[in-house]
């Protein structure tokens, strides 16, 4: 993979973001626990930038690529000088996350004991639901999507959609021991455990969407806002901003799969030729 990712997949190198201000939130609930919301409502509480999920498919140029190599280093994934590093650094996320106020959603979920050590300073809000709603919800959005012609043809042919890919293997799966589908709900549950076991309580607020401004508010030390809690994102909006960036990257890959289609073709016509002749 080195060759290839050197050479054909190099993928954006953006210049490392600077923070300018610091880290106040770490909001590290699992995507479908309300993250959406929650990043609406802390934006409306008066953090800039609130860092979430959809910032690696909305970045330009996207920031994919950065997240699969720190989850490399997390893992310890083959083919890299890491054998697991629980060294992540402040500095490898500001890079990354720059001048965010604030964080919810993956990949930050997933690098959640990391980001506890390396902000201390932050609050920390562990934002959950129901496993089996989260499970129904997390297994109706991700699974169509890690299967077929898309996710294992494609990526080959764009780069963004290469590291999408990388970062599914390297980040998602390992956080869910290569299987969503099976381990999703204990995984849950564990990583909402880890959560409370590394914060202290002062530290910690437990909070579902349904609890609304007044526990938020008050552990932020925030005035109540007028307006309604913000709702999130139901299934078919999550999918549609997705596809908003991706469909774009999944138009070039498949223009560049039959421009190689194409190519092999008049390759193999042109060698059958040639053996004909001899």
């Amino acid at each position: 993979m080195g060759l290839l990712e050197k050479w054909i997949y190099p993928g954006p190198s953006p210049a490392p973001q600077i923070r300018t201000k610091p880290m106040q939130v770490l909001a590290l609930g699992m995507s479908r626990s309300g993250t959406e919301s929650l990043r609406r409502a802390l934006i409306i509480l008066g953090y800039d930038h609130v860092y979430h999920g959809f910032d690696m498919s909305e970045s330009t140029p996207m920031k994919w690529k950065q997240w699969a190599l720190l989850g490399r280093r997390k893992y310890g994934i083959a083919g890299t000088t890491h054998k697991g590093d629980p060294e992540l650094s402040r500095a490898d996320f500001d890079a990354i996350i720059g001048h965010a106020e604030a964080v919810t959603d993956q990949p930050c979920a997933i690098f959640a004991p990391e980001l506890i050590r390396c902000y201390p300073e932050a609050k920390v809000i562990l934002n959950y639901r129901d496993v089996d709603a989260w499970y129904d919800s997390i297994t109706a959005l991700i699974l169509p999507q890690a299967r077929g012609f898309w996710y294992h043809v494609l990526p080959w042919f764009q780069v963004d959609m290469y590291w999408a890919v990388q970062y599914t293997i390297h980040c998602f799966n390992k956080f869910f021991y290569d299987s969503l589908e099976r381990n999703g709900k204990w995984v849950y549950e564990q990583h909402s455990a880890t959560i409370k076991g590394l914060v202290e309580p002062d530290r910690l607020l437990v909070w579902r969407v349904q609890d609304g401004w007044e526990p938020l508010c008050r552990f932020l030390n925030k005035p109540i806002p007028a307006e309604a809690f913000p709702s999130g994102n139901s299934l078919d909006t999550t999918n549609r901003r997705y596809d908003k960036n991706m469909v774009r990257c999944g138009i070039a890959a498949a223009r560049n799969f039959l421009i190689f289609v194409v190519l092999m073709g008049v390759a193999v016509a042109y060698l059958a030729g040639l053996v004909g002749r001899g």
